[in-house]
């Protein structure tokens, strides 16, 4: 939604990021990743998705990122309103990196970015 994609660029720019792509679904954000994704300048150094979206949601975004061999490593925030066990576990499967769970502040955000873009992951 463009109240959640603002928000979540608001926190971003207030945490010093400035690079953004934005995607209004995930069936958009594919169509980026992909087209970008054997582009190395190009090439994105993180995906924050949420998980309901229409057409393609977070889950299968992230499953299909995860095929491509350029962006396997990528790291992957899924944002969600959902905080049972059973979703995060179909998740982290999926491969997803960190949560954020909505309703969420700039302190959880940062910490989820900072987790995700170490070099442990």
């Amino acid at each position: 939604m463009p109240a959640v994609r603002a928000i979540v660029r608001d926190m971003l720019e207030a945490l010093g990021f400035r690079h953004f792509q934005e995607a209004e679904d995930g069936e958009s954000a594919w169509r980026v990743l992909q087209e970008t994704a054997e582009k190395e300048h190009l090439r994105p150094h993180l995906v924050i998705s949420d998980w309901l979206m229409p057409g393609m949601d977070g889950l299968e975004l992230v499953s299909n990122v995860r095929k491509l061999p350029a962006l396997h490593e990528l790291p992957f925030l899924m944002i969600t309103s959902q905080s049972d066990r059973e979703h995060w576990l179909r998740a982290e499967d999926a491969g997803v990196s960190g949560f954020v769970v909505k309703p969420f502040d700039p302190q959880q955000l940062r910490e989820q970015l900072f987790r995700a873009l170490s070099p442990q992951g």
